[in-house]
């Protein structure tokens, strides 16, 4: 069986990294070490490489030659629902006819556009889709209104009102064909992949037939075998950990709020955040910013950046919690798996799917996702009670090495191509 993967950017040859594309690679190395054939397509290389894993195509997109000015606005009327690439849409179609897979399966792949589905779609391929946030329903990939209530009513013009307001010139007519758009294509793919039994209901909850629905939680790490951890900086004892993209849909602000209630208690804490910048979230940036600054937090807040899995998996080894403050009904966040996988206590946003596997006082602690106060109360118990927070996280470790076991997931994985293929 041929496999080709397709994904905006993939690990090790871009350097906008974040779950979903750990996710694309870790199914990817799953479906190769089980003697499948895989073949990558990805947008343009933006780092220097040496992965000699997987046979690899680089396709080039429209923004690729017009000035960086201009760049983010194409991205934008992409994101919202103009999905046509002519350059990516050609040379895809000479790939599908040079490497003819079985079956095409797609991850997060915006900015190569929907041309790709469609070109499959002519050649009878089959095709699945694997769900990482709610874009395809929601151009703010969140279904979240302004209230903090789940949105049941999907994209449209109603819309507007929690966008940014730069793109308001575009925004009106892009959001008025959007669902048409998107539906039109939902047709054309066979089934959809989600990582919990709650997005499966979001689906079904948007029109999408429950038969073409599966649910496949996220492999396991397999880097996570090597015990090796890289040298960084001695932390504090009571260190907590944040590691998501700075944007509103990642909520890096309650963790950074929770922090003069958490340092009431234990003044030498530090919240240690490694997280790349969000395209268009320059807005949430400068409020989170102001807050440390108004609150004397500059060096009890302390930024990473983007780092290497390698990193990641060391900083969730040394510091004392993780914390996870999703502002939307998330699916189950990868970095909550890898958490679990080394025994970390965790405090998470008591939505979506991540209750699924955090049980409150058994395998972590769940607070109000839109609570600093309460996010920092739960941080404290754990910090004081060192015992409690050793206990939870090897409960967590027991459970997901269970659940997310990765011969049960390639299981799961390896039914679905097959049941494509019938």
């Amino acid at each position: 069986m041929k496999v080709l993967h397709v994904t905006n950017y993939f690990r090790g040859f871009h350097n906008h990294i974040g779950g979903a594309e750990q996710a694309c690679y870790r199914t990817a190395l799953m479906t190769l070490k089980h003697g499948h054939d895989v073949v990558i397509v990805t947008k343009r290389f933006d780092k220097s490489h040496d992965s000699q894993d997987f046979k690899i195509y680089p396709l080039s997109v429209l923004e690729d030659y017009l000035p960086q000015s201009i760049e983010k606005y194409i991205e934008a009327v992409k994101w919202y629902s103009l999905q046509y690439d002519f350059l990516a849409k050609t040379t895809f179609a000479k790939l599908l006819k040079k490497e003819l897979p079985d079956i095409v399966h797609l991850h997060n792949f915006q900015f190569l556009t929907f041309s790709l589905v469609r070109e499959a779609h002519k050649r009878g391929i089959p095709m699945c889709i694997s769900i990482y946030d709610y874009w395809h329903f929601c151009p703010k990939a969140m279904l979240l209104r302004s209230d903090n209530s789940f949105c049941i009513d999907a994209h449209g013009v109603q819309c507007l009102q929690c966008l940014p307001k730069q793109f308001q010139l575009i925004q009106k007519p892009l959001l008025k064909m959007r669902r048409h758009l998107f539906d039109r294509v939902f047709k054309m793919i066979d089934y959809f992949i989600v990582l919990s039994e709650h997005s499966a209901g979001v689906l079904k909850g948007y029109g999408i037939t429950a038969n073409k629905i599966r649910v496949i939680p996220l492999t396991l790490p397999i880097e996570y075998q090597n015990t090796e951890t890289q040298e960084i900086e001695r932390l504090p004892e009571n260190s907590i950990l944040f590691a998501g993209w700075l944007n509103d849909r990642k909520g890096v602000h309650i963790a950074i709020e929770a922090m003069p209630i958490i340092l009431n208690a234990f003044p030498d804490a530090r919240l240690y955040v490694i997280g790349g910048r969000a395209k268009f979230a320059d807005e949430y940036e400068r409020r989170f910013e102001a807050f440390i600054k108004e609150n004397d937090l500059i060096d009890k807040v302390v930024f990473l950046g983007h780092q290497s899995p390698e990193i990641v998996k060391t900083y969730l080894q040394k510091t004392s919690v993780l914390i996870i403050p999703e502002q939307y009904e998330n699916m189950s966040p990868l970095i909550m798996i890898e958490a679990m996988i080394l025994g970390k206590p965790i405090v998470a946003s008591n939505l979506g799917g991540i209750p699924e596997y955090i049980k409150g006082g058994e395998t972590g602690l769940l607070a109000n996702a839109y609570s600093p106060e309460e996010f920092a109360e739960q941080i404290v118990t754990l910090l004081k009670d060192k015992i409690f927070a050793k206990r939870l996280g090897e409960n967590a470790q027991k459970m997901i090495l269970r659940r997310n076991n990765n011969d049960s997931i390639w299981q799961l994985t390896e039914g679905l191509y097959k049941d494509m293929l019938l």
